[in-house]
């Protein structure tokens, strides 16, 4: 019954066992370490909870297995199951081959420890990351949808040259205003603008 039991569990990710509660198997994901260039191995393991569950197709696949009747299946299952019941309780512990070990804490209360899997079965993978640069990728930019390559054309693209005409056109006003000022501010020279203005206008 140990191996049907863990068989069921690892094919399935959760077993019940009635009397004592649920067997499940629990898988965090793949992680990456980009400084390490590798890809770390996804970690298993197996939890337990107290309760009652749904035993019946446990029961049909322990029927199948070991050719026999569902109800004479329910019986093997119930009497192995109130066996390691007893066992956790009579001797503080019991193990569950394949699976793990169920103990008694000093609250009176049955925990779970399941067996580690072999670390040499979960050796992170080494992945260099490869950079193209002629590599066309989805980007997300704001929130408008676009490429990596209209982007680069984007930022490569030259400014269109301003026409900047009316700064000269400013520069040479401020100096035309200056020199009348300097000219009107000075009364030598105000003195022979004048004399030149007459000069002019005579007949």
């Amino acid at each position: 019954m140990h191996d049907l039991i863990a068989s069921y569990l690892l094919q399935n990710k959760s077993c019940p066992l009635p009397g004592l509660g649920n067997l499940s198997v629990t898988t965090t994901g793949a992680r990456t370490d980009f400084s390490n260039n590798v890809i770390i191995a996804p970690v298993s393991s197996i939890q337990f909870e107290a309760g009652e569950t749904d035993t019946a197709s446990l029961l049909t696949w322990l029927a199948r297995q070991s050719n026999a009747e569902k109800q004479e299946v329910a019986r093997t299952l119930d009497n192995f199951c109130s066996q390691l019941k007893n066992d956790v309780a009579k001797d503080s512990g019991a193990n569950l081959e394949g699976v793990g070990n169920f103990v008694l804490d000093s609250e009176g209360d049955i925990n779970f420890t399941p067996i580690e899997l072999p670390k040499h079965l979960m050796q992170p993978v080494t992945a260099a990351r490869v950079i193209r640069l002629d590599a066309e990728h989805n980007i997300l930019v704001g929130d408008k949808q676009t490429t990596n390559t209209e982007m680069t054309e984007y930022f490569n693209e030259e400014e269109p040259k301003k026409d900047r005409w009316w700064i000269w056109a400013i520069v040479l006003g401020a100096i035309a205003v200056a020199l009348v000022v300097f000219y009107t501010s000075d009364k030598n020279a105000s003195a022979e603008f004048g004399n030149a203005i007459k000069i002019l206008s005579l007949p």
